[in-house]
């Protein structure tokens, strides 16, 4: 009797062992795996943010040069066609990993986002013209940008919230009324940092 006690004892104690192992393994593989589809997830985020403000920087030059207000440099509009046509593709090749990788809230965030910068395209071609609503895009952008980020920033565990934009730069209010006159007539000063 003391024999089976001693044989189902070690077989208990095999099966026991060979189950934590098992189960401890599994558990290391889901933590490497999430851990490298984090990182998958975070290099497609930045990637696609990076290809967004380009187009956004390309409209928003071309649509300075259509006389829109806006802190971005000028861009000629033949030269601005060709840089749009690039970063806009450069974008929906970005987007299909954003498709593959990202949380449903960040994907839906993001959609927003470059459905936005579309407005800001239409803009740049001088197919919407209106300054107020130029003005309205902009706040748009900001508002779809940071929502994208925060959702991004909560799919890959970061803790806290995105600081807002304080907009006018505290240095802005100690220039003299000549100076920002001159700002503000070359375009750079705006209502909102859309751009930034």
């Amino acid at each position: 009797m003391q024999r089976y006690a001693a044989l189902v004892g070690a077989v208990l104690g095999g099966l026991l062992t060979f189950l934590l192992v098992h189960a401890g393994e599994r558990h290391r593989r889901r933590r490497e795996q999430r851990s490298r589809w984090d990182a998958e997830r975070l290099a497609a985020y930045v990637e696609y943010g990076t290809a967004v403000k380009r187009v956004v920087r390309v409209a928003s030059g071309m649509a300075r040069t259509r006389g829109l207000s806006h802190s971005s440099e000028a861009v000629p509009l033949d030269r601005g066609r060709t840089e749009l046509a690039e970063a806009a593709a450069a974008r929906a090749v970005t987007w299909e990993s954003v498709l593959l990788l990202g949380h449903p809230e960040t994907v839906r965030a993001a959609r927003a986002w470059h459905q936005t910068v579309w407005q800001l395209e239409f803009f740049a071609r001088g197919v919407l013209t209106s300054e107020a609503s130029w003005v309205q895009a902009l706040s748009e952008l900001e508002r779809t940008r940071d929502e994208f980020y925060q959702c991004a920033r909560r799919d890959l565990g970061m803790a806290g919230y995105l600081p807002p934009a304080l907009w006018p730069p505290r240095w802005f209010d100690r220039l003299g009324a000549e100076q920002r006159e001159q700002l503000v007539a070359a375009g750079i000063h705006r209502v909102s940092p859309a751009a930034g």
